[in-house]
């Protein structure tokens, strides 16, 4: 090496320190960034090595916990998680003051349940056995399940205190039964205004039976003709040889502003199809022929042919 390369290097120093204050800082800077790259390159494999076995202990703690997972879901599967489900056990019931636990005891099923006593708190009543079938949730199987066993304690009661405050009548002695005046054959009654001592006339009808022709037509509103009265299940074709149905005004029902209790009374009408005629009228608005309510499955053809009488549209 000559003297005159030692010479150009203190030159290149000399330079250096000939940079202005602001070249040298920048100069530095960089040099110092080159460093720390290099360093950190360096020593990046030892940092990822210590990574690795600080977290080596966390795979005990993962498989632990999954231990403890897995003694948890045996535990839960000794304790199945769905109720167990309550016998049935049928018995005498008035559904007008049975409580949920007994009707639950009765094979009800829960949904039933909550419309039932929903009913009994809006203040209705069951006065007929058959009354407790419009109950919607309430199969017709069950239903003719539970028909033998219903028992209207209120009913019952005002029976035997009408019977009890009736006028004791005085043995006739020695005095022959009168019997019964009965229409003789040819003898026709007309169903929609004979009264029950009227009906009572009629070969084969007593005072039950006269009685339940007279409540079923209130029920309806009339009969518009006599083989309506089939419908009852005491009446025979014997009996319709005297009965008659003249035209006379029906009591109808105005179907855009009956309640769903109204409708549902009607003997024609159960609690599904009044349901589905309140509801459109809620969501589509006023019906205005019976061929709307042909859409719904609820209704039939034969349903609304029965019931097109009984309607009013205003």
């Amino acid at each position: 090496m000559s003297v005159y390369d030692n010479y150009d290097r203190l030159d290149m120093w000399k330079d250096f320190f000939y940079y202005s204050k602001s070249e040298r800082r920048a100069v530095l800077l960089l040099l110092f960034l080159i460093g720390a790259m290099l360093a950190l390159w360096m020593g990046y494999p030892y940092l990822c090595t210590d990574k690795v076995e600080e977290e080596e202990p966390s795979f005990e703690k993962l498989s632990l916990f999954l231990n403890q997972l897995d003694s948890i879901d045996g535990r839960r599967n000794r304790y199945p998680s769905s109720p167990k489900k309550v016998e049935s056990v049928l018995s005498r019931f008035d559904p007008n003051t049975a409580d949920s636990l007994s009707l639950l005891r009765l094979g009800l099923p829960a949904f039933a349940i909550r419309n039932l006593l929903k009913y009994r708190r809006a203040g209705g009543t069951f006065e007929t056995p058959d009354a407790l079938a419009k109950i919607y949730g309430l199969s017709k199987e069950k239903f003719n399940e539970l028909r033998p066993y219903i028992r209207l304690e209120a009913s019952e009661r005002k029976e035997a205190a009408r019977e009890k405050s009736a006028p004791l009548r005085e043995k006739p002695i020695n005095r022959p039964l009168e019997r019964q005046f009965k229409y003789p054959a040819g003898v026709q009654v007309d169903a929609n205004a004979a009264d029950t001592a009227e009906l009572k006339k009629i070969p084969g009808i007593g005072s039950f039976i006269a009685r339940q022709i007279v409540d079923y037509r209130r029920r309806l509103g009339g009969f518009y003709k006599v083989e309506q009265l089939e419908e009852l299940k005491w009446i025979t074709p014997h009996m319709l040889r005297w009965l008659k149905v003249e035209e006379a005004p029906l009591q109808k029902i105005d179907i855009n502003k009956a309640g769903l209790d109204r409708l549902r009374n009607h003997p024609y009408i159960n609690f599904y199809q009044a349901k589905v005629i309140t509801e459109h009228r809620k969501k589509r608005g006023p019906i205005k022929n019976p061929a709307q309510l042909s859409l719904y499955e609820e209704f039939t053809k034969e349903d609304l042919e029965r019931l097109a009488p009984y309607f009013a549209f205003e």
